[in-house]
């Protein structure tokens, strides 16, 4: 299809997570042989807001689902085999987001749908909840972090664990956000795994050998959550150990003349180089040997994903589902207590130890097998045969 456009016994958390794990081993068997058709048979539609980045989200569903229609407000059309619904253009952001919801409950009015998807839950997975409400939709909730890390836990959170238990699966991005949903009350036949996919095909070892610029490479947005001044402490700490390097911070934000004001203020101007934005950091990760993230809060980052694609090191803090793909001293280095003299001790062993690293990052390239847009399809496959 073209694309177009168109107006009794509480179980432990441990007991919890195996058998999550095992219904979703058995899933898979059982999706081989009769949930192929009935997957490629639903016909979904999808509130989004996510604009480019709907390809790499929904791209999967739209392989596996009979018919994938995305409501959204800016649609690059990435998608081939998907159908799109624009929101008009009217008025500042705010009103198209509000727009939104009456584009999407029209599209549900004029055509039927088997189940509603979203990603996010304000306000996508709300206006999913309305068009549940208003047409019986079975509705999909995906969380990438925010929502589970952080709002279900401020004053206001009654509100969001309330909002998570409406929907008919909830999606998460690892073992670890699935122990902490059962925990604020989804049922457990309603959690399930989605994997935030990266382009293999282009995050991948180099196939020659490339000289690199730099030992040291933080890639993300310049804000409070990423941290960013976390890492320029920790490079201040490498440099006063007498140590040599070179990084590079790729990314901006609000924090960006914060960042360069500590780098000059730390002596660090000469070594550490701030390109700015950048639509792919690829090259950047082919020109460096190690990646470092220093987030507060993050779910399971794809810069991190695809860094460790590339046959890069990973050093990382113990957030989110990160431990549930990067294994101390086998595949990357966890920092548990985010100190800036802890990431500097690892970034330290990195540097004296090359042989270490380079073990480190031929293991961290495993993540090409297990992220990749055809494991988020199966995914999929499984989560429309739920619903």
């Amino acid at each position: 299809m073209a694309a177009t456009e168109s107006t009794t016994t509480s179980p432990s958390p441990e007991a919890g997570s195996a058998n999550r794990r095992s219904r979703r081993s058995r899933q898979n068997q059982e999706s081989a042989t009769d949930g192929t058709s009935r997957a490629d048979e639903q016909r979904i539609l999808v509130v989004s807001g996510l604009a480019h980045k709907n390809e790499r989200h929904y791209g999967p569903l739209a392989d596996v689902a009979g018919e994938t229609t995305l409501v959204c407000l800016d649609p690059t059309y990435d998608i081939d085999s998907a159908n799109y619904v624009r929101v008009p253009e009217v008025g500042p952001r705010i009103v198209r987001i509000v727009l939104l919801l009456f584009v999407a409950l029209y599209e549900g009015y004029r055509n039927d749908y088997d189940a509603v998807a979203s990603i996010s839950l304000v306000p996508y997975g709300l206006y999913a909840l309305v068009l549940k409400t208003v047409y019986g939709y079975p509705a999909h909730l995906g969380i990438i972090g925010i929502d589970l890390d952080y709002h279900a836990n401020q004053w206001y959170g009654v509100g969001p664990r309330w909002a998570f238990r409406q929907f008919d699966v909830v999606s998460v991005p690892g073992p670890s956000h699935a122990d902490r949903l059962a925990r604020v009350g989804v049922p457990d036949e309603r959690i399930d795994l989605l994997t935030n996919p990266i382009d293999t095909e282009t995050y991948r070892p180099p196939e020659t050998d490339i000289d690199t610029d730099y030992e040291f490479v933080w890639v993300g947005r310049f804000s409070a959550e990423k941290d960013p001044c976390r890492f320029v402490d920790a490079l201040a700490e490498l440099d006063a150990s007498g140590r040599e390097f070179r990084a590079v911070m790729v990314g901006d934000g609000p924090l960006r003349s914060e960042v360069a004001a500590k780098v000059a203020a730390c002596g660090l101007a000469d070594c550490v180089d701030l390109p700015g934005w950048v639509d792919d950091p690829l090259g950047y990760y082919y020109r460096s040997d190690v990646f470092v993230l220093t987030s507060k809060r993050d779910a399971l980052p794809l810069v991190m994903l695809e860094a460790m694609a590339t046959q890069l090191a990973p050093i990382v803090p113990s957030v989110g589902s990160i431990p549930d793909v990067v294994t101390d001293g086998e595949n990357g280095i966890i920092v548990r207590d985010r100190d800036p003299t802890t990431f500097a001790a690892a970034m330290e062993c990195c540097l004296d130890d090359p042989d270490f690293r380079r073990s480190l990052a031929a293991n961290a390239t495993a993540v090409r097998s297990d992220f990749s847009l055809e494991r988020a399809s199966e995914d999929w496959r499984r989560i429309l045969t739920t619903l």
